[in-house]
């Protein structure tokens, strides 16, 4: 049996970024609560919002951003840049799309 390698983090954290990219664009699920935490408990954790302020971040919504998850805007600059510098670290590699899949 042939064990298949599991997807890189850096294409995993990619498609997450565009998904969020996605729901700012469309604005779909603006109200749906993701945290498991607060919704088994109904209380709110210490990450709870973070992905509404990504969310928000990207519409442009820095004020809604930062009322959602104060780190959400960091968190989304140093997330960008970071796939930012692996895209460019597989150009240089050669690496392609079909490759890592």
């Amino acid at each position: 049996m042939k064990i298949r390698h599991p997807l890189p983090f850096s294409v995993i954290a990619g498609a997450a970024w565009v998904l969020c990219a996605a729901q700012a664009a469309c604005g779909v699920g603006e109200n749906l609560i993701l945290c498991p935490v607060r919704l088994l408990t109904g209380h709110r954790c210490p990450g709870c919002g973070m992905g509404h302020a990504v969310v928000a971040a990207m519409r442009g919504d820095l004020t809604a951003s930062f009322y959602a998850h104060p780190l959400g805007i960091p968190l989304l600059a140093v997330w960008t840049a970071w796939l930012a510098a692996e895209a460019v670290r597989a150009a240089r590699s050669g690496t392609t799309a079909k490759s890592v899949l």
